[in-house]
């Protein structure tokens, strides 16, 4: 073994050994409390591009290039057949098994290559048709044909990044996806911004920031691990990764329709877009609740499976009490800010976009719900559920396209919404009924009570400040009293024990970094 193979593997025993020494609580606050820092960091970054583009393109523009990515998300969507997720299960359940942590890795990467090709041909020649179907509008044409090339880059980005997440690794898969992703963008997009160069010239950029990240991501992957993936698979392991990657594949395009799909919609049957754009940039503000669900999510799939697999019941029902009511704690005061100052908030892109407020307000009541579940979604797929996780997406995938259609051509973009916030509520209560009739395990307990009772305080506090302030004053300031409010009566409630032990973990990694 080479010096700097011998490196790569102390560094990463060192690393799983202080996984391992630790509580799966630790261990996904450790995750969560890092992803954190980073998706606020990322935020930002993408704030400030969705700013930067709305105002440098117009609402017409900012509309076709919001859906040409939609467009490339759903393209994107069967490039890796599932192989993605099927890492986060199979790398932990291998542990300690390095040649077949390779072969499920090498499945996985050359899967993802020759389904990043051939995806990418097809949006390319397919971009014309695509068009006359939705906008028509030529540029949409010019965008798609741009981003067919970032696809295979962009799957193998994902994988390898996958596998920092899968090793309980996130300080890495956050620098890369909550770092240097939006900040290469943002960088890239600027300078066809400051030339005057319009659509096309922007999303060129993208493209080069996204082929960027990649190099990147190869970098750091071959620096901080010792993985050598390789094809040299039996016929029986090749069945096994496929018979639970598969299923995921068309989960995830069932997850195209539950959460995608309205504004698929919109630009199908609207054929606006400016309708996009407006519509687009409420969905990104109010895709900012996910922001706890997905900090928990980044380690808990990976330690959800290790105790499943222990038959460590006792302990995984814990675990998922405590997340899903910090995660609904975190996105309860984000709703709170995103219902209330909806027109203040939208206003920051632009005068045309307060028009959005109610489907801001909509689409937040849906994520609301989504966040109120904790990670139900994952916990079917970490026991073995993924056919059941299967039905769930394209059900209520179905549902949502059924209800889209209804809705927008009776009450237009506002009806986009309002079906898709349904579906959402629905899907999640769904996923906790379940998980409890397979697995006997259950979300809330009293202690659930805690933040509803800080929310409704702190949110008749923030509404009453409309009467005594508005616009960029009123965000700032209902904002801050509204936290120190919500944070008081917590703080009033009683702190549990492991409310403490998250705080204190995720405060000695910061320290550590």
């Amino acid at each position: 073994m080479s010096i700097s193979n011998q490196e790569n593997t102390s560094a990463e025993t060192e690393q799983s050994d202080r996984r391992e020494g630790g509580s799966p609580l630790a261990s996904v606050s450790r995750g969560a409390g890092l992803f954190l820092l980073g998706k606020g960091a990322d935020n930002l970054l993408r704030f400030g591009i969705n700013v930067l583009l709305t105002r440098g393109l117009g609402q017409g523009l900012f509309g076709v290039y919001s859906y040409g990515y939609v467009l490339l998300a759903i393209f994107q969507t069967i490039t890796n057949l599932g192989t993605d997720t099927s890492i986060l299960k199979f790398l932990p359940q291998h542990s300690g098994q390095r040649a077949k942590q390779n072969q499920m890795l090498g499945l996985a990467l050359l899967t993802s290559l020759v389904g990043g090709l051939a995806i990418g041909g097809l949006l390319f020649f397919s971009a014309p048709f695509i068009n006359r179907m939705t906008l028509q509008n030529s540029l949409l044409t010019d965008v798609l044909r741009i981003l067919a090339f970032v696809i295979p880059f962009t799957t193998l980005s994902n994988i390898l990044q996958t596998v920092f997440k899968a090793l309980e690794l996130p300080e890495y898969q956050v620098l890369l996806m909550n770092i240097v992703t939006p900040l290469s963008q943002l960088l890239f997009i600027v300078v066809p911004l400051a030339l005057g160069y319009a659509l096309v010239g922007v999303v060129a950029a993208s493209v080069a920031a996204g082929i960027v990240v990649f190099i990147a991501t190869v970098s750091l992957f071959v620096s901080k691990t010792s993985f050598q993936p390789t094809t040299r698979i039996s016929r029986t392991e090749a069945v096994e990764f496929y018979n639970y990657s598969l299923p995921l594949t068309l989960t995830q395009a069932g997850a195209i329709l539950a959460n995608r799909i309205d504004l698929l919609m919109v630009g199908i049957l609207i054929s606006e877009g400016s309708a996009v754009g407006l519509y687009k940039t409420a969905l990104v503000v109010g895709g900012m609740l996910v922001l706890p669900l997905s900090a928990f999510n980044q380690i808990f799939p990976p330690v959800a499976s290790r105790l499943y697999t222990n038959g460590s019941m006792t302990e995984l029902q814990s675990l998922y009490q405590q997340l899903t009511r910090w995660i609904f704690t975190v996105a309860l005061f984000l709703a709170l800010g995103a219902i209330i100052y909806a027109k203040e908030i939208l206003l920051i892109f632009g005068e045309g976009y307060t028009d959005g407020s109610a489907i801001l307000i909509l689409f937040t009541v849906g994520q609301l719900a989504n966040a109120a579940v904790g990670p139900s979604g994952f916990l079917l797929m970490m026991t073995d559920h993924q056919y059941l996780s299967l039905v769930n997406r394209w059900g209520i995938g179905i549902l949502n396209v059924i209800c889209n259609y209804v809705f927008i051509h009776q009450f237009g973009i506002l009806g986009a919404a309002l079906a898709t916030a349904c579906v959402l509520a629905l899907i999640n209560f769904v996923r906790v009924a379940e998980v409890w009739y397979t697995e006997r395990l259950f979300p809330y307990s009293v202690q659930f009570l805690k933040p509803i009772f800080a929310g409704l305080g702190a949110g008749l506090l923030m509404y009453g400040l409309r009467t005594v302030s508005s616009g960029y004053t009123l965000l700032i300031v209902g904002g801050a009293f509204g936290f120190l409010a919500f944070g008081g009566l917590l703080l009033a409630t009683g702190i549990e024990d492991e409310d403490r032990e998250f705080f204190f973990v995720c405060l000695s990694y910061v320290k550590n970094l």
